[in-house]
């Protein structure tokens, strides 16, 4: 029999049977084992298809290519706030329960932990682990695809349309992203596959499953809430009878208790996530968007990334951010875009009626499933925020379904054509598909060979806009400087540079926090809380761990001209400064002293009580302190101590400083000589 013919004629509650029932081979409902076992062996013979094998080549070049990508990307902005959380954190419901940035991903953050715990920034197992997420998401979709059609030589150009998507390469290169996206891929494909596994065979094990996806899903993205509607969308538009009213009534009939679970799930899950969007600590998330940044965001999202993503763009990636390139496409690649799309669709509904239930759906899911949350997150910043790719990147995958339910029938639909409902509706609802001739074959292999070779382009010219490279040796250095720390050094903190972690995360960019889970716990903890020493190293901005020095230019006193030692009253000193504060602030005191002498550092509320080394050829003393305020106060002991240099701020490289300095002292003397020439001029 012909895998694409029907095997059963009986239709109950509306839903066309395409097997025979289970209850009628065996009294009892078939065990995990058994499911298992009959898939192994379906899997051996299904293994010699030719439809298989080149689906499988299809998996596997797209594979290759994103190895490559992964191969030119590494850690960057929030990966590294991963691993500095995950440090300082444990493995406890309020760790896993937080919400980083709006995001609600217990299951991300497990795997954080885990990468934290055996292996932080250790890119190979990190990137390794996203990538079998995603190969696996690809063979799932193979699979749908087959259950949904059954086996024709069409299924490879959806499938291509999915294996090669440019919209999934951002979120699969930046780890962070991928936390979210790939696990939510695999949930979305895994979910309708079990759905549709379970509608046609009644078998509980399926309903138990398709809810697991759906659940894991949920635990890696608040997108994953969706998951559920979209099941019941595509059941009702293709799996079930009649008209959409009347296929949803079947639905409910039929399979009321799985719908009704399923909605219990999405009900808890959103219960859940508001609990938590209100417990979070980090003031993320959720805000009330501005109708003028909304427009601008939604307008990028579906008018411009969306469109030229999905149909192989957008050849050239821009503007360069540190997570790699965004989509902002000329506007001949854009009206192309939109040129073909719309052709697609006309040519759908030409010979396909019911395709417009397909595109229906993708707009749906682009507008509840894509927009609205990224609305709700980011409508508040600015629109430029729209044409980050990764907003829509599981867009792609329902992209490439809705291709194929807008040109092919599932086999629900063959099954009613092939035997009737009845004979007024039979010709109401008669396929009206393409007829598979040569010409046919021809343009659908063409246009499918257009798109693979534009995708694939796409793809290496996204990888021209990451900078692996520079994260890869910037950590290498950091671990070989702290292989060989001093002993008895300061290690103060300063912000790493802008491409590893942007500005805007402030404290938790710096180095204290983002690099110390590559430090021994002796180490980590001098980072974290450092001490007051006579000697202080930062890291600089290639990652070596160097001596520090203070700025001269901010919060600097010395003594006045002539004098060798600061004036005082009594060992009291008080200047006004710029508010810095934070854990990365630093008193510098430079001194003489024949003998160990005592000193206070006073800052607002804050009092450091220290001792001085002697230092009769002179010295530095550095006293770590946090508090914020416009008032900086030292108490030493005037009989023993000479205050040479007093600073309140954050420390910077020694050679970095004295560069600064140097160029500062010549643009002084410039400006000094081009006076006296002005005046010699006057004169």
């Amino acid at each position: 029999m012909s895998p694409d013919s029907p095997t059963g004629r009986a239709e109950v509650g509306g839903a066309t049977r395409l097997r025979r029932p289970v209850e009628e081979a065996d009294d009892q409902e078939p065990t995990y084992g058994d499911v298992l076992g009959d898939s192994i062996a379906a899997l051996r013979g299904v293994l010699r298809d030719r439809v298989l094998q080149a689906g499988l080549l299809i998996v596997l070049a797209a594979l290759l290519l994103k190895v490559y990508v992964l191969s030119e990307s590494y850690f960057v902005e929030d990966d590294f706030l991963f691993f500095a959380g995950a440090r300082t954190s444990e493995l406890a419901p309020a760790y896993l329960l937080e919400l980083h940035k709006g995001h609600f991903m217990p299951g991300g953050l497990f795997l954080v932990y885990v990468q934290t715990a055996f292996g932080p920034y250790h890119w190979a197992s990190a990137a390794g682990t996203m990538l079998l997420l995603q190969a696996a998401s690809i063979l799932a979709f193979l699979r749908l695809l087959w259950e949904l059609f059954g086996r024709r030589w069409a299924l490879l150009v959806p499938l291509t349309v999915y294996a090669l998507a440019p919209l999934t390469i951002p979120v699969l290169g930046w780890w962070a992203a991928a936390l979210n996206a790939v696990p939510l891929q695999l949930a979305t494909v895994l979910a309708l596959l079990w759905t549709v596994r379970y509608l046609r065979t009644g078998t509980p094990l399926f309903a138990w499953w398709a809810g697991g996806a759906v659940v894991f899903g949920m635990l890696f993205s608040v997108k994953a809430l969706f998951l559920p509607a979209l099941a019941l969308v595509l059941a009702v538009a293709f799996l079930y009878s009649g008209g959409l009213l009347t296929a949803l009534g079947h639905a409910f009939r039929r399979h009321r208790t799985y719908w009704l679970s399923m909605v219990a799930i999405t009900v808890g899950y959103l219960l859940l996530y508001l609990v938590r969007q209100r417990a979070s600590s980090s003031g993320e998330g959720a805000s009330v968007p501005e109708s003028e940044v909304v427009v601008q965001l939604v307008g990028r999202m579906l008018g411009e990334v969306f469109p030229t993503g999905a149909l192989g763009g957008p050849f050239q990636w821009g503007p360069i951010t540190p997570v790699g390139g965004l989509v902002d496409p000329p506007g001949v690649v854009l009206i192309g875009a939109w040129a073909v799309l719309v052709a697609i669709v006309l040519v759908s509904v030409r010979v396909r009626r019911a395709s417009w239930r397909a595109w229906a759906l993708l707009a749906g899911y682009l507008v509840f499933v894509d927009a609205l949350p990224t609305v709700i997150a980011r409508g508040r910043m600015y629109g430029e925020v729209g044409s980050d790719p990764r907003y829509v990147a599981d867009a792609a995958l329902v992209f490439a379904l809705v291709l194929a339910l807008a040109f092919l029938a599932t086999r629900e639909e063959r099954s009613r054509e092939w035997v009737g409902n009845a004979g007024e509706e039979r010709g109401r609802s008669r396929l009206q598909l393409l007829r598979h001739t040569r010409g046919v074959w021809v343009a659908a292999t063409a246009v499918t060979l257009v798109y693979a070779v534009s995708a694939s382009y796409s793809t290496y010219t996204y990888t021209e806009t990451l900078s692996g490279d520079r994260q890869r040796e910037y950590l290498a250095n950091v671990r070989e400087s702290l292989e060989d720390v001093p002993g008895d050094a300061g290690l103060y903190s300063r912000p790493v540079p802008t491409d590893l972690v942007l500005e805007w995360n402030g404290p938790r960019r710096l180095s204290s926090y983002v690099l110390a889970p590559l430090a021994d716990r002796e180490v980590a903890a001098r980072m974290y809380t450092p001490e007051e020493s006579d000697s202080a190293y930062v890291f600089d901005d290639d990652g070596h761990l160097v001596e520090a020095a203070p700025i001269s230019w901010a919060n600097a006193f010395r003594p006045e001209e002539g004098e060798e030692c600061m004036e005082s009253w009594d060992g009291l000193m008080s200047w006004n400064v710029w508010e810095v504060g934070g854990v990365a602030q630093v008193a510098t005191i430079g001194y003489t002293s024949e003998e160990d002498a005592d000193l206070v550092v006073v800052v607002g509320e804050q009092e450091v009580r220290t001792e001085l080394p002697a230092a009769p050829e002179g010295g530095f003393w550095y006293v770590p302190v946090s508090e914020r305020d416009t008032k900086y106060t030292l108490f030493t002991d005037a009989g023993k101590t000479c205050v040479t240099w007093a600073s309140l701020g954050q420390l910077a490289p020694a050679s970095q400083v004295a560069e600064q300095e140097a160029a500062a002292e010549a643009a002084e003397e410039g400006a000094e000589e081009d006076g006296a020439e002005a005046a010699g001029e006057d004169e």
